[in-house]
């Protein structure tokens, strides 16, 4: 216990110590346990017709809002500074919103604007390309479309294959749940050498999978 210490590990008691050694499975989290959790922009483009300069400042303003390591990504990659945002509200496993110059703005994730009725084939394609490569998309749309894509990439930890090896090794499955997207949690568990990966998974489904009350999701 007091080597776990250490290490930053508490565990609550020997039992549940001892009790590791029944494990078949282990569900881990994507942003900041298997990868690095200090992802950066590493490409962004306007959507539509809007004003570079413009949705720049609105993609700003929203994300300076949040605590999110997405968003403070956009933040640092944009470098700019927009106009304070109003009635900002926090959209639990889809992103945030909130009015910018009289303009309701909501920057979230491809869930969000799916369920906004603004994607469509071009955007679905686009997003595609980066979810394929790994990549966490942001978007950033108002009422009537989406304004803005933003392409944030995180780094696998150095720490991460090796264990995964070595739970293998134990006997043990791992399992990484996520809110990201399908395609890009298959992308990062692929590096990281991980078999099941779950995607889309709002933090009560990944409740559920965790406590097994979900058990279409253990299979173990």
């Amino acid at each position: 216990l007091a080597a776990g210490a250490r290490r930053g590990i508490l565990i609550k008691g020997g039992t549940y110590l001892e009790d590791a050694r029944l494990l078949k499975a282990v569900a881990l989290d994507k942003t900041g346990t298997i990868t690095e959790g200090k992802p950066k922009l590493v490409k962004w483009q306007v959507w539509g017709a809007g004003e570079e300069a413009a949705v720049q400042q609105m993609a700003a303003s929203l994300a300076a809002r949040s605590d999110h390591p997405v968003s403070k990504a956009i933040v640092q990659g944009l470098d700019v500074k927009g106009p304070e945002a109003e009635s900002f509200k926090a959209l639990p496993g889809r992103g945030v919103e909130g009015m910018v110059n009289g303009v309701r703005l909501m920057l979230g994730n491809h869930r969000l604007i799916h369920e906004q009725g603004l994607c469509g084939p071009e955007l679905e394609a686009e997003l595609v390309i980066h979810e394929k490569q790994g990549r966490t998309v942001t978007l950033l749309a108002d009422d009537s479309g989406v304004l803005a894509l933003f392409a944030v990439a995180d780094t696998i930890r150095e720490t991460s294959k090796q264990a995964i090896v070595d739970l293998k090794a134990l006997g043990v499955t791992s399992v990484m749940l996520t809110g990201d997207n399908t395609a890009t949690a298959k992308a990062i568990a692929a590096q990281a050498g991980i078999d099941d990966a779950r995607g889309d998974l709002l933090p009560e489904a990944k409740l559920d999978a965790i406590q097994g009350n979900a058990k279409a999701l253990w299979r173990y």
